[in-house]
């Protein structure tokens, strides 16, 4: 009997030994947030492009720059029915590569290099705006 006692004994202190803390998994959508804070630092063109429909229109947007906040974003020097001046956004089902702004606008997200890279659809502007409508790729740096 107490050798079965002492056998326990060192199988519960083994499996205590062995037996880790997990590490805390990183919250993905909090790290992307950060990454897009760009440390309060704006995105600009600086070295990047506007495509529309597979066409440069960069110079459409000369001195754009985007600012993004805590779920909010600012523009400058931006076509509204493309980027609107200011707005808010929010992840899509816990995707940190994809983001809704409050206009209804979806935008696929990646981010390598100092760049950020915005991949979206503008669409049922209509009216003597129509030609904004169309798929955009913006491609910033940080400023």
């Amino acid at each position: 009997m107490k050798n079965k006692f002492i056998l326990y004994s060192f199988l519960l202190v083994f499996l205590f030994i062995g037996c880790k803390k997990p590490s805390p998994t990183p919250d993905l959508l909090q790290i992307q947030l950060e990454n897009l804070k760009n440390k309060n630092m704006s995105w600009g063109l600086v070295g990047g492009s506007v495509i529309k429909d597979n066409y440069d229109v960069t110079s459409q947007f000369s001195g754009f720059t985007l600012t993004i906040g805590e779920y909010t974003y600012i523009t400058q020097n931006s076509i509204a029915s493309a980027w609107p001046t200011s707005g808010t956004w929010q992840f899509v089902n816990d995707n940190p590569n994809l983001v809704v702004r409050e206009d209804g606008v979806e935008i696929d997200v990646a981010i390598a290099n100092n760049q950020l890279t915005l991949s979206f659809t503008v669409s049922g502007i209509g009216g003597r705006v129509s030609g904004i409508d169309g798929n955009y790729v913006f491609t910033l740096t940080s400023n």
